[in-house]
């Protein structure tokens, strides 16, 4: 996980550099220690920085302007050096400034040194980066290679202090790029890297231990919990992240799923896989809500294990082979409005508004679907035998 301005308090020669505002703050990301040397820093950085100023030259309008600018361009925090040479103290107003944007404002000592704090800090942040090197190839050969010995895994996630929990399950964030988003900028980040950013901080802000990857469109994380029940309070933490993540990303397509959580380390693989599956059935059936556990499929799970397709075909043929040929034929809806009629369990209220039509046309629709099944479809055996037809379309056509 990345490292946070929370990390640093602990660090040697961060002790003497005292918080003095902005303490809601400390989980900003630290991307890398900036030394600045002009009295704006928009065209240096790029977002993350832990920026290190001295007091010299800077006015309390200069460092007001100077903090509202960190604040803008979303730095980690501000490290201010106060001493005889600079200045005393901070001003109250600054202080306030900071509290007010939940700015991490530090002050240091005039005589630390400089170059050990910067020093110590990009030791942290390369020893991060390392770590999480090694975890996300730990995962993906979990998932993607095809000889893995998993009695070597155990002993790799050990030997590079990888904790995996008893009961491990994977979740997928899977994205879907705005219209206009048509490929990355060198230099910038994707929008999953910055989604998996973002599920890292926030599930380290929550000491969750996960472990994410970026693969195509998705972002995959794995999380692992003492109980089962940990383990379903992991996966709502999840849920919570990505209703804060589609609020952030609001022009993007933000889906989430689950697969079931499992104690041994081979059968991640297989929480993966069940992930997927729910993933992209969900995404082709088109629901409003865009979260999914795999456990919560119900009659799709018995599908997805029954190898002989073309049976699932003719099943779901014979009970709606004659809607099919009808709105082939004739650019009808009468499959969809079954469709609906049957999700909202025969509301004929309920059914108008989700196909957006005149109750009237509803009426008119059933009454074609009931003479061309030749089925009274207001029957609760019936009905349950063609929303299994619907979705054995559906599962075939994911």
């Amino acid at each position: 996980m990345s490292v946070i301005c929370r990390d640093l308090l602990p660090l040697k020669y961060f002790e003497r550099i005292k918080l003095v505002a902005g303490q809601n703050g400390l989980d900003r990301t630290v991307t890398w220690p900036y030394v600045g040397q002009t009295s704006t820093v928009s065209q240096w950085v790029h977002g993350g920085e832990l920026l290190f100023i001295t007091g010299i030259a800077h006015s309390a309008d200069k460092l007001a302007d100077l903090i509202l600018e960190c604040i803008q361009k979303k730095l980690a925090g501000l490290v201010i050096l106060v001493g005889n040479d600079y200045i005393n103290s901070i001003p109250e107003e600054l202080l306030a400034q900071a509290d007010a944007a939940d700015f991490p404002l530090f002050e240091m000592p005039w005589d630390v040194k400089l170059i050990d704090v910067t020093r110590e800090i990009t030791d942290l942040i390369m020893r991060d980066k390392f770590e999480i090197k090694k975890s996300k190839n730990f995962l993906g050969r979990l998932l993607f290679a095809s000889d893995v010995d998993y009695r070597q895994m155990l002993d790799t996630a050990i030997i590079n202090d990888i904790h995996l929990l008893e009961y491990k399950f994977i979740a997928v964030f899977n994205v879907s790029h705005p219209a206009d988003e048509i490929m990355t900028d060198a230099g910038h980040d994707s929008l999953e890297d910055k989604l998996q950013h973002s599920v890292d901080s926030l599930c380290k802000e929550k000491q969750l231990p996960v472990i994410t990857l970026v693969y195509g469109n998705n972002v995959i994380c794995l999380a692992s919990a003492p109980t089962q029940e940990k383990a379903a309070e992991a996966a709502a933490y999840l849920e919570t992240v990505c209703g804060l993540l589609s609020q952030l990303y609001s022009g993007s397509n933000l889906y989430l799923s689950f697969g079931r959580p499992y104690a041994d380390v081979e059968q991640i693989k297989i929480s993966y896989q069940e992930a997927q599956k729910a993933l992209l059935l969900w995404k082709k059936m088109g629901r409003s809500n865009h979260i999914v556990y795999y456990s919560q499929l119900g009659l799709y799970r018995l599908l997805f294990k029954i190898d002989d397709k073309e049976e699932i075909r003719e099943y779901y043929h014979y009970n709606l082979g004659v809607l099919l040929q009808h709105d082939s034929k004739n650019n009808s809806e009468l499959l969809e409005t079954l469709r609906q009629y049957l999700y909202c369990n025969g509301n004929l209220v309920k059914t108008s508004q989700a196909l957006f039509i005149h109750r009237n046309t509803l009426l008119y629709r059933l009454n074609q679907i009931r003479d061309l099944l030749g089925r009274d479809i207001d029957d609760a055996l019936v009905r349950l035998e063609l929303l299994s037809s619907i979705v054995a379309k559906d599962y075939l056509e994911e």
